[in-house]
């Protein structure tokens, strides 16, 4: 997240419009990231639950506060600056200027 968030400021910033691979990229990066780390942690996560006896509620909730919430907040960041780094005010007209919507 630290990455594609550095990167979109960066494009903003010289006013560069990435396509979409280049945009999107990094959230992908992140995604992949993300999966890893899970890889990494599921066996701990299964000893430690396996070893505490957890009931299978604790087990949902603890997966769910380490697992879910972490990884949604991350790609929703990133995303948002992905969007942020591919939105173009052009074409959109004088904002000032009253629409006409009939």
């Amino acid at each position: 997240m630290i990455i594609s968030r550095m990167i979109a400021r960066r494009r903003i910033a010289a006013g560069v419009r990435p396509g979409w691979f280049a945009a999107w990229g990094p959230v992908m990066a992140d995604a992949a990231l993300l999966a890893l780390c899970l890889v990494l942690i599921w066996p701990i996560f299964r000893s430690v639950s396996a070893d505490l006896n957890f009931p299978v509620w604790a087990s949902v909730l603890s997966l769910f506060l380490v697992g879910f919430i972490p990884i949604q907040g991350v790609l929703i960041m990133s995303s948002l600056w992905a969007t942020k780094s591919r939105w173009s005010d052009e074409g959109n007209g004088n904002q000032d200027e009253p629409h006409d919507v009939t």
